[in-house]
């Protein structure tokens, strides 16, 4: 059955839409430094559900080393209901890729309402969250027609960075120079994508007929991967709808393996650093376990490799590199479903939101590709 999914093609914008946005920074976050510029801001907070929580998980590492103040990342609702003291030169930053999140807007409102600064990201130029928000941020990587979002996951992550490095390079906290040395790593990864994008599409069609049985998949990965093992969890149970979850690899070591039996399937994002090497030990120890062990992985250090592992050339780039190794869980996402006769473009109750109350449907951004 072929769905000719448009999520595919979201996947391969990915690097354009990057792109788009870095170019475009100064246009894109002018209204968020005017109004910031002389502002004290002493910590972050980003809030957002789903991908928009992965995002700014993502865009943690960068923030914090350009502004050199703590950036926190929460859920809205948890913001909004457990967060008890505040620095009041907090600055909360509330995104929601199609703007319509009651969650977002109740996470904002209790910002405004303690007194700290506010700001909001969408997609959706009349988003519900930009009404509840000092400065609204627009994500400019289009209408994505699918429930399950993929460019607009790195799309936020690079939109997050740009308003905040501009602000840094406004108020003097960050020259120009050093700014553009980071913008020159970010398209060095941004230009190994495609060749990623390429190599998972291989990959995929070596693994599928093992993959398309499974009732249980693991996602573990560490240090900036951690972010792309919840992300990509969270896009195979999308459209796959099996049971999938994403662990930072120490938390799995604490408890996790005891689950693993010859019907699990895991994903290991094996990134460069000291626990590349223990993640190689790791996938020893459960092959005692169960056959269905897939590493992806850079070459560098690896002396045995099979088949059924994704080997191909990363950047490696420590603040970076979650764009590229993000690609092969979307591609997963996307052609293992329409496989099992399941078109990923639309949520399994595309009116779930409206019958529980989540989001505000706005008529747009919740119409998604009609069944073939």
């Amino acid at each position: 059955m072929n769905y000719q999914s448009k999520m595919y093609e979201y996947i391969c914008e990915t690097p354009l839409v990057l792109t788009d946005i870095i170019k475009r920074r100064k246009e894109i976050t002018k209204e968020f430094v005017a109004f910031y510029q002389d502002k004290t801001i002493e910590q972050v907070y980003v809030i957002g559900s789903g991908t928009s929580y992965h995002a700014g998980l993502s865009a943690k590492t960068y923030l914090e080393k350009i502004l050199n103040i703590k950036v926190f990342n929460s859920y809205p609702t948890q913001f909004e209901r457990s967060e008890k003291i505040f620095n009041k030169n907090t600055l909360v930053i509330g995104i929601s890729q199609g703007g319509q999140s009651l969650s977002t807007v109740a996470g904002l409102d209790s910002a405004r309402n303690r007194g700290l600064y506010t700001a909001a990201i969408s997609e959706n130029p009349t988003a519900l969250i930009f009404e509840h928000a000092d400065t609204s941020t627009r994500l400019e990587v289009g209408n994505e027609k699918c429930g399950a979002k993929t460019k607009g996951y790195a799309g936020t992550t690079v939109t997050l960075m740009m308003m905040l490095t501009e602000l840094a390079i406004t108020k003097g906290i960050l020259t120009e120079e050093a700014a553009q040395g980071y913008i020159d790593r970010m398209f060095h990864v941004i230009g190994n994508m495609k060749q990623v994008t390429e190599k998972s599409t291989e990959w995929y069609h070596r693994i599928k007929e093992e993959l398309l049985s499974a009732k249980r998949i693991i996602v573990v990965g560490y240090d900036g991967l951690y972010a792309d093992a919840l992300e990509g969890a969270l896009k195979i149970l999308e459209t796959v709808r099996q049971g999938v979850t994403g662990y930072d690899i120490e938390e799995f070591f604490h408890g996790i393996y005891n689950s693993i039996n010859e019907d699990s399937h895991i994903f290991y994002l094996a990134s460069k650093g000291d626990y590349k090497a223990r993640t190689v030990k790791l996938i020893d120890i459960l092959s005692e376990w169960t056959p269905h062990n897939y590493m992806v992985a850079s070459p560098e250090g690896l002396e045995k490799t099979a088949s059924k592992d994704l080997i191909c050339h990363f950047v490696e780039d420590p603040l970076f590199s979650p764009w590229e190794y993000i690609i092969p869980l979307q591609v997963v996402a996307c052609l293992a479903p329409q496989d099992l006769g399941i078109n990923p473009d639309i949520p399994k109750d595309p009116e779930f939101h409206k019958r529980i109350g989540s989001k505000k449907l706005d008529g747009v951004r919740d119409q998604y590709t009609a069944k073939a």
